[in-house]
């Protein structure tokens, strides 16, 4: 008999092995951001009660979503807010005169959860209705975020094949 995981009684170390595995495509430089966004899910997972199976296949299902959300955001990156800034005024050594040169530029990149809800919307004729069923049950429910399309399909009474088409035609659009 397993006992619940809670906060208080989960190890972080048991999750050292799933990290070695899953972080090795992940840039060097962004292993910790990822391992500290898989972190916090499972942590909020487990303080919510979430955690329905052995704590092991939890965390590695949420590490790998993790991952997935990682390369998602890295590899379709939207414009949202592009500015930049150019100033002079200052000292030219040449001509006697002074100049200082500023200039800056920012830009926000990123391609969440939200961006995936809104190209799904805006798309909906791509999907069968067997398929949008079980999209929206993933992205619009607090349980289906955590499930995956498989799980989601039996739940609804639907052919396993309807979730595995309803996520190749959601990738493509989502890669643009």
């Amino acid at each position: 008999m397993t006992t619940q995981t809670t906060i208080s009684n989960f190890d972080i170390e048991s999750l050292t092995p799933i990290f070695k595995f899953i972080l090795k495509g992940v840039r060097s430089e962004d292993r910790e951001e990822v391992q500290s966004e898989a972190v916090l899910r499972i942590l909020t997972a487990i303080d919510k009660g979430k955690v329905k199976k052995d704590i092991f296949t939890f965390s590695h299902t949420v590490v790998q979503r993790a991952v997935f959300d990682y390369y998602r955001k890295n590899n379709r990156m939207i414009s949202k807010n592009s500015t930049s800034v150019n100033f002079c005024d200052g000292a030219d050594e040449e001509y006697g005169s002074t100049i200082d040169y500023f200039s800056y530029a920012t830009e926000e990149i990123g391609y969440g959860l939200s961006d995936v809800k809104t190209d799904y919307l805006n798309n909906l004729c791509m999907f069968t209705p067997q398929q949008r069923r079980i999209i929206d049950f993933m992205l619009f429910t607090e349980e289906g975020i955590d499930m995956k399309p498989t799980e989601i399909s039996n739940l609804l009474g639907l052919n396993k094949s309807h979730a595995s088409r309803a996520m190749k035609t959601l990738k493509k659009l989502c890669q643009g």
